[in-house]
């Protein structure tokens, strides 16, 4: 029995219909129907970005929307056309394209097998970044190891592969966008409109649209190690850093291995811009912001709503001229900070932000300002409780409730922003006297949690009042100029 699985008809995209319940579909019916289900949702955070982003290049070199005219035309159209799906799976079949995760000559998405390159297969374990392998010691999702996969798994993990790959020993190279960076999606009403706010307008890309074609379309080998200095905008968007071709079993149920090993090598460069990243302006240049522990999401909200400074994405950017929604950005930001080659932690956060704070330089002005102080204070919080007989996991503790309380606190000036009568001046004197006294109650909290000598004690508070009570009387000294 020939293996074969069409990713048009069978199912393995993951959705949640209308009454919240979970399955798997095809493509066409993903495509056809995404007026009917909510979302994508996969238990990895990577794997579900990675099908949205695979689903949202399709449609862009299905669709290719010029302009906001564009998009709002399609939006009032409340669904994708059933024959124009057709008619584009045609014209790439005419061109030779497979849908057949296990053609013998062009499994679709994937390198055709090489002798030469494609020498030692290993285990399909080596695509799923959810469990330990090689150096990838920590992981964030502990579920079964297995040797074989379900072919929809495995279509899953092979988009995740090529998203989210790092550079790694023995000269693997790392995507497009370096590291992996924040990913961002707009969530509409259903998954239709999540994935109409996710694409581009053509008439915002900068670089050549589809020359190089996009992957399944582009029928060139996947050279091992070779420089790529300028790629197209589609072919970009899912971008071959390596090269990866399933092994399925002879019935074609599972898969049990793969050959993995280098791709593309793309020469990062400020020619490339992703329109679902979120960038950062420094004096050493323009980077895309990245997972850390030290840069929470709410620390970064000025780079992802400054639409007229061009750090937010282009689909932020792009959402704040259509003309069709009023209603607040809910945002899902996709990310996995990594340590070289590791996986260290998978994340999925959900915001909810008014349109009316895109661009809006009061709105900026007073964030940076706020997230600004908050940060002195932070590390003056810090600094303040550094003795050798308080552990370092109680002074991040301090600073964490007190990090906590500063997130709070901005979410809840949003509403106030956005208000006609909102006094920047004012707002900001409230809010840094706030935090001034959060800061205090922090370490207040803290001592009140260990056992410290009275001499102990004592010193440390007169360190505190040095170190934090300084910084605090600074602080309302500089608010009453």
């Amino acid at each position: 029995m020939k293996a074969s699985f069409d990713i048009l008809t069978q199912p393995w995209i993951p959705v949640v219909d209308k009454n919240g319940i979970t399955q798997e579909i095809g493509l066409l019916e993903a495509l056809g129907q995404a007026h009917a289900y909510q979302s994508v949702r996969d238990t990895s955070p990577m794997t579900e970005y990675s099908v949205y982003r695979f689903l949202i290049v399709f449609l862009m070199d299905m669709l290719r929307p010029e302009d906001d005219d564009a998009l709002d035309g399609l939006l009032a159209e409340g669904h994708f056309d059933p024959d124009m799906i057709q008619e584009y799976i045609t014209a790439c079949e005419q061109e030779g394209v497979r849908f057949d995760l296990f053609d013998p000559e062009r499994p679709f998405l994937q390198t055709t097998y090489r002798k030469d390159w494609d020498r030692e297969p290993k285990s399909v374990t080596v695509l799923d970044y959810s469990i330990p392998n090689g150096n990838n010691h920590i992981h964030f999702d502990h579920k079964r190891v297995s040797a074989a996969y379900t072919p929809g798994e495995a279509l899953r993990m092979l988009l995740a592969a090529q998203i989210f790959c790092t550079a790694a020993a023995q000269g693997y190279p790392s995507n497009v966008n370096g590291a992996p960076p924040w990913f961002t999606l707009i969530q509409g009403r259903n998954l239709f409109e999540t994935l109409v706010f996710g694409m581009l307008e053509t008439d915002r890309i900068e670089l050549p649209l589809d020359c190089p074609p996009v992957l399944w379309r582009n029928f060139n080998e996947v050279t091992p190690k070779q420089k790529v200095a300028r790629t197209s905008w589609l072919f970009g968007m899912y971008f071959p850093a390596r090269r990866i071709h399933l092994i399925p079993s002879e019935d074609g149920y599972s898969v049990l291995g793969v050959y993995f090993s280098q791709g593309m090598n793309y020469e990062v460069t400020d020619a490339w811009e992703d329109p679902h990243v979120t960038y950062r302006i420094t004096q050493k240049g323009r980077f895309n912001w990245k997972p850390s522990d030290d840069e929470t999401i709410w620390r970064n909200l000025t780079d992802l709503i400054d639409t007229k400074g061009k750090r937010a994405p282009q689909i932020v950017a792009q959402y704040e001229d259509l003309d069709t929604f009023d209603r607040p950005l809910s945002l899902t930001l996709y990310g996995v900070q990594t340590n070289q080659a590791n996986y260290v932690k998978a994340q999925r956060h959900d915001l909810q932000i008014p349109k009316q704070l895109l661009g809006n330089e009061t709105a900026l002005r007073f964030i940076t300002g706020y997230i600004a102080q908050a940060e002195r204070l932070g590390r003056a919080l810090y600094k303040s409780l550094i003795d050798k007989e308080i552990a370092e996991e109680s002074r991040l503790q301090a600073r964490q409730r007190y990090y906590a309380f500063c997130e709070r606190l901005l979410w809840k000036q949003f509403d106030a922003m956005v208000q006609s009568d909102f006094n920047y001046e004012s707002s900001s004197h409230i809010a840094v006297s706030t935090l001034c006294q959060e800061a205090s109650k922090s370490a207040d909290w803290i001592l009140e949690q260990l056992t410290l000598r009275g001499k102990t004690m004592l010193q440390v508070m007169d360190n505190q009042q040095k170190i934090l009570g300084k910084e605090i009387a600074a602080m309302k000294k500089e608010m009453k100029r």
